[in-house]
């Protein structure tokens, strides 16, 4: 049976160059190159931290416009709701029984008198 398809292969690279630290290092992480990096992501996060800053303002401010405006519908109804119990309080007249009276008229009398 053969299962080489089965195996892990893992390889490592070292690299052992004796010399000096800056040998030691990757090309690209060069102190003027981290410099330069850094110096140019402070200006960029300060924009995103504005930006950001300026956006969450704008949802607040429309969130306590609609929370204003619901509050004041609310407040609305609830006054007229209060004066219309009021004014029903105030009203001593109760009607307890009625009766309809249903009027039928004739048609034909209608049209021979």
């Amino acid at each position: 049976m053969h299962d080489d398809y089965r195996k892990i292969i893992i390889r490592r690279v070292i690299y052992d160059k004796q010399g000096d630290a800056q040998d030691n290092q990757s090309p690209g992480a060069s102190p003027a190159n981290r410099w330069a990096f850094y110096l140019t992501l402070i200006p960029v996060a300060i924009v995103v931290v504005v930006l950001g800053a300026f956006f969450f303002s704008i949802v607040l401010a429309l969130f306590v416009a609609v929370a204003t405006v619901v509050g004041a519908r609310l407040w609305w109804l609830r006054r007229k709701l209060r004066r219309s119990m009021h004014a029903q309080s105030a009203d001593s007249e109760i009607i307890e029984d009625a009766e309809i009276v249903e009027i039928k008229e004739d048609h034909k009398n209608r049209g021979r008198h």
